[in-house]
């Protein structure tokens, strides 16, 4: 899902950062101060605690050129996870509700936080011990600006073991992905010879095969551990650094008999694969795409293609035990494994893709 930025603007131009407790709440007995880590979707503290029943000014400064805000949850990971769906299904009402929707879930939220701004939330912790996930519930943000509030007696203590249990990503030369896509040339464990792997902002990775003109499978978490090959002589191949999902590509679109072959990319922006297939010209983007699959919150893929000069129907095949899939035009057939577009239709059209697995 994308969101345009001037739409934003024009409706929270006016905006006022500070609303106050509400009415009856008093001095708050803690404050926290949150911030954001510019341009890496991510909270600058991801473990905070506090004592049961106290009452919190919890200040979320945005210091990012994106949009956030902050949900606390009560529950685990699976009830984040809905929530953070819910948010994605809000629609016009989105920007009203700070993209926070209704669900026995949420223990307290702020308003969205604009680049640059700050915003408060007052809130009484939880009486109950335990571990209360938060998230920011902006599309594509809900994967990587998380972290953990801890109600307990022992704040030092509690605060001790999540920083015990945070999974640490072991990699020699990590590259990171910050707030626009990363493209790498690399060759990479158990994948084709020709790879092209690119990062994206939100969590979402892809490998590209310049040989087969197709994504060959995308990753959720960090994106590529370079080291192997950076350090000694070079040669060796590069790690993915997140868990890997299928795509369900068949060698993706198809002209007739024509042979793809590849004629280049584009840095500029978000990475643009180029190709032809016979004399047909194929121009092809990946972006991040969230939604629900089978009611759980999934990262996927979204494919926007342009082909010019096709002068036949250009198909687009899949596995359809992998993938749930939608496009913005053509004809799927009868079980989803295969996609029809007339020359016509084929000029510009999206295909979207949410792993099953």
């Amino acid at each position: 899902m994308r969101l345009k930025l001037n739409y934003f603007l024009i409706l929270f131009t006016p905006w006022v950062a500070f609303a106050g407790p509400p009415a009856g709440f008093g001095a708050p007995d803690v404050e926290i101060i949150l911030g954001t880590k510019h341009g890496q979707m991510r909270f600058d503290k991801e473990v905070l605690a506090v004592k049961p029943g106290v009452k919190v000014k919890l200040t979320l400064k945005n210091t990012c050129e994106m949009l956030h805000n902050w949900v606390l949850v009560k529950g685990g990971i699976v009830d984040r996870d809905r929530v953070s769906g819910k948010a994605l299904l809000l629609g016009d009402q989105s920007m009203i509700k700070h993209f926070v929707p209704e669900d026995a879930a949420v223990v307290a939220s702020s308003e969205i936080a604009m680049p640059g701004k700050t915003v408060e939330v007052y809130f009484t912790a939880p009486s109950t011990e335990g571990d209360y996930p938060y998230v920011c519930t902006l599309p594509g943000h809900a994967f990587t600006m998380v972290g953990t509030l801890a109600v307990a007696k022992n704040t030092q203590a509690a605060l001790n073991k999540l920083n015990k249990s945070k999974p640490t990503v072991r990699a020699q030369w990590p590259l990171l992905v910050t707030d626009k896509p990363l493209l790498q040339r690399a060759f990479v464990q158990d994948s084709p010879a020709r790879s092209i792997c690119v990062g994206l902002p939100g969590g979402v990775n892809y490998l590209f095969d310049a040989e087969a003109c197709s994504v060959a499978y995308g990753w959720a978490g960090e994106f590529l551990d370079v080291g192997p090959d950076r350090k000694g002589r070079g040669g060796r191949h590069c790690k993915i650094l997140g868990k890997r999902f299928e795509v369900g590509s068949k060698g993706a679109l198809k002209i007739g008999k024509a042979k793809p072959i590849f004629e280049g990319y584009s840095r500029l922006g978000t990475p643009e694969m180029r190709y032809r297939l016979g004399d047909a010209k194929v121009s092809q983007e990946v972006s991040l795409h969230t939604g629900l699959a089978n009611g759980v919150l999934k990262r996927g893929l979204q494919y926007s293609f342009k082909v010019s000069d096709a002068n036949e129907s250009v198909i687009f095949v899949l596995n359809p035990k992998q993938v749930l899939a939608e496009s913005s035009a053509g004809n799927w057939n009868h079980d989803k494994s295969s996609l029809t577009l007339s020359p016509e239709e084929a000029k510009q059209f999206t295909i979207t893709l949410l792993p099953k697995n």
